[in-house]
């Protein structure tokens, strides 16, 4: 975000602690169990929600070089995107088109020329075609220019490789779909100048959604975080609609410090936590020195894998050797993200599958979860569900 939007945020978070009043009377809503629990549910997200939109799937600089491929998986469909040229990066369905095998199962690699079936070795150049075919005669007249692989529309913005599994005849692009504010601030962040310094992945016993929740509200971060981050911040975030996004901003306890007038981009990131909720099932978390790029990849009603990227500044010299880097990325991933938010979020799961509530109860400082799922239905009613 701009040196003016970030004015304007330190002000609203300066109003917000000195009003002494007591906390404006929110409005009680409900969510029911079963989103989180119904089959039938998950169905129809995976085949619209993660259909229909543009996803983020990896971030370019993880493709560095041509032939370097990231595998995925996107509404129950496995991807590939691999770097087919020095300009290009492609992204296929990760099945061969002779009897559907998956070409490549490894989370990253390289492809030196083609991608080779394991199963009866067709092969495919990096640009997808099909170009070899063993015992080729067998097949009669094999039409290969016709079972090239499966490309998936994608982009790349901000430095992120978005995928869209099922576009229209018009595919929603990814700048309509992060709308004019959500653009702004993610340009100015300058995601497509960073790259991937570490990457985690966790694979979770809940509903996706139940960690999207976990970061969309920080009205959990006295209780649940009491003892990792909770000591460093004020009791209060702000909260932007971007509908279907939604930008969430908390006060740390050292904006008391910083020169409302002469402050740097460095002072607002060291006094402030911003959190990105990107419609439907990615985060980004800003902290002092890097990116928490978060997406999640839903296996099934109750299991998620959530992949994890460490975004550093490609300029930041001091990324290989500065212990505070280590030191703030174990912090955050393993005492914050797995033992305390993916925690929770299974420990819910394991309460709702019982059956035994019929809804769950949202307050009005749980607002970014009411307007997630808001998102979420109309999605659905959009696709047709």
């Amino acid at each position: 975000m701009d040196r003016v939007v970030q004015k304007q945020l330190i002000q609203r978070l300066d109003d917000a602690m000195s009003a002494n009043a007591e906390q404006p009377k929110g409005q009680t809503h409900r969510l029911s169990a079963k989103r989180y629990t119904c089959a039938h549910e998950y169905l129809q997200e995976q085949q619209t929600v993660f259909s229909h939109c543009p996803v983020i799937i990896g971030h370019q600089s993880q493709l560095p070089d041509v032939g370097d491929y990231l595998t995925t998986e996107l509404g129950g469909v496995p991807l590939v995107a691999i770097r087919s040229d020095s300009e290009t990066i492609s992204v296929f369905v990760n099945a061969c088109r002779h009897r559907g095998a998956k070409l490549l199962t490894a989370e990253r690699g390289q492809c030196k020329a083609r991608l080779i079936c394991p199963y009866h070795a067709w092969s495919y150049d990096r640009a997808g075609h099909l170009v070899g075919v063993p015992k080729e005669s067998s097949f009669g007249e094999l039409d290969k220019s016709a079972l090239g692989l499966r490309e998936v529309h994608s982009e790349l913005r901000h430095g992120f490789i978005w995928a869209t599994l099922t576009p229209s005849s018009q595919p929603l692009t990814v700048a309509d779909h992060l709308g004019a504010a959500m653009n702004h601030d993610l340009a100015s962040l300058n995601t497509a100048d960073h790259e991937v310094f570490r990457s985690e992945r966790v694979s979770v016993n809940a509903n996706w959604k139940l960690v999207m929740d976990a970061f969309a509200e920080g009205y959990h971060v006295s209780a649940l975080h009491k003892e990792s981050i909770a000591p460093f911040f004020f009791d209060v975030t702000l909260l932007d609609d971007f509908t279907p996004h939604v930008r969430q901003v908390g006060a740390r306890k050292s904006l008391a410090d910083v020169d409302r007038e002469t402050f740097t981009d460095a002072d607002f990131r060291e006094a402030t936590t911003g959190f990105y909720n990107l419609f439907p099932n990615s985060i980004l978390v800003l902290h002092p020195l890097w990116i928490s790029q978060v997406m999640l990849e839903p296996k099934a009603v109750d299991r998620v894998d959530v992949v994890h990227n460490m975004l550093v500044p490609i300029d930041q010299t001091l990324r290989a050797s500065d212990s505070r880097l280590e030191r703030s990325f174990q912090l955050i991933h393993n005492e914050v993200f797995v033992k305390e938010d993916l925690n929770i979020a299974a420990s819910i799961q394991s309460t709702l599958k019982s059956g035994l509530e019929e809804s769950l109860i949202l307050g009005g400082a749980e607002e970014g979860v009411r307007l997630f799922h808001a998102a979420r239905d109309k999605a659905l009613e959009v696709d047709g569900a």
